[in-house]
C-alpha cells in the first residue's frame, strides 16, 4: 500500500501551475472506490525567475486510523534557459513512528552538490546510489513544470526526466494517450476536456529491492494515468491521477471549489 501512495502522491507532490507562474493553491483528494484515503495541499509562490512550491500530505478518512503518515516537501527552483531548474529540495515522510528527512542543494549544473538523509539507506532493502546517479538530475518539481511547458507548446506529453530526491534515482517517462471529456461524479471534480498521460517510474537506485510494485507483469503503460486540464483562468494543471495496482484503482482528484489563483 505503501508504494501505491508514493506513486499517487508523487503526481499530487508535484503537480503546477501552468507556464503563466502565477502563485497558486491545489487541494487533492486521493480516495479508494468511496474510501477516502488522503489530503494534498500544494502552494507554489513565484518571483521573476525562481519559485518556492511547499506540500503537505496527510492520510484521512477509513486509513488514518489503520495506517496513518503525513508527508511534506519545500523546493527552491530556478528559472534558466532550459527551464525550471532544481536549486534546494527538503523532503519529510511520518508513517506511524518512523520518520525519514532528506535535504538536497544543486549546483549551476543541475548536479548534487550537498545531500543529508536521515536514517542513512538501509544497502540490505534498497539499491545503492553512486555518485555518476547525481549528475544532471532534476528534482520532481523541476520535472513536472518542465512537463507542463511541454504540454502547453506541444500539446503533447511524451518526455523524459532524470529524477533524483535525495532517497531515489529515477527516470520518469510520460506518454500521450489520447484526449477524454472528464465528467463529475463526485462535487468539487474537474469537468471538461483532459490530455491523458501515462507515467512510467524506471527506477535506477534507492528503491526497494523486495517490492509488490514490481512483482507482477502488467505494462506500465496501464498503471499510472495523469490528466491534464484547465480548471481556472486557462492555467494547465493535473486534474485527476489514477493507479491501478493488485488492491485495486487508487484515484487522486484536484477539488476546483479550493483552488486559488493569484
Amino acid at each position: 500500500m505503501h508504494r501505491l501512495f508514493l506513486a499517487v502522491l508523487f503526481t499530487l507532490c508535484a503537480s503546477a501551475a501552468s507556464a503563466s507562474y502565477q502563485s497558486t493553491r491545489l487541494v487533492y483528494t486521493v480516495s479508494w472506490g468511496n474510501i477516502l484515503l488522503a489530503k494534498s495541499h500544494l502552494d507554489y509562490q513565484f518571483g521573476e525567475n525562481d519559485a518556492r512550491i511547499s506540500a503537505n500530505v496527510d492520510s484521512d478518512g477509513f486509513i488514518a486510523f489503520f495506517s496513518s503518515f503525513q508527508s511534506r516537501a519545500n523546493a527552491d527552483l530556478v528559472l534558466k534557459d532550459a527551464g525550471w531548474t532544481p536549486k534546494t529540495l527538503f523532503m519529510e515522510r511520518v508513517s506511524g513512528r518512523k520518520t525519514l528527512q532528506s535535504r538536497v542543494a544543486w549546483d549551476d549544473d543541475s548536479n548534487v552538490s550537498t545531500e543529508s538523509r536521515m536514517p542513512e539507506l538501509d544497502l540490505g532493502e534498497v539499491y545503492p546510489l553512486t555518485a555518476q546517479m547525481r549528475v544532471n538530475v532534476l528534482d520532481p518539481y523541476s520535472a513536472v513544470l518542465r512537463l507542463i511547458r511541454h504540454i502547453e507548446t506541444t500539446s503533447e506529453c511524451t518526455e523524459s526526466y532524470e529524477i533524483y530526491d535525495g532517497r531515489r534515482r529515477n527516470r520518469l517517462h510520460f506518454k500521450t494517450l489520447g484526449t477524454t471529456d472528464l465528467t463529475e461524479t463526485r462535487p468539487g471534480e474537474f469537468v471538461g476536456d483532459a490530455l491523458i498521460c501515462s507515467l512510467e517510474f524506471e527506477p535506477i537506485g534507492g528503491h526497494q529491492i523486495d517490492s509488490k510494485w514490481r512483482s507482477d507483469d502488467k505494462d506500465d503503460d496501464d498503471r499510472i494515468k495523469m490528466f491534464f486540464g484547465r480548471p481556472l483562468q486557462g492555467q494547465i494543471v493535473p486534474v485527476r491521477v489514477e493507479v491501478d495496482s493488485w488492491i485495486g484503482t487508487i484515484v487522486g482528484r484536484l477539488d476546483i471549489r479550493k483552488m486559488t489563483v493569484q
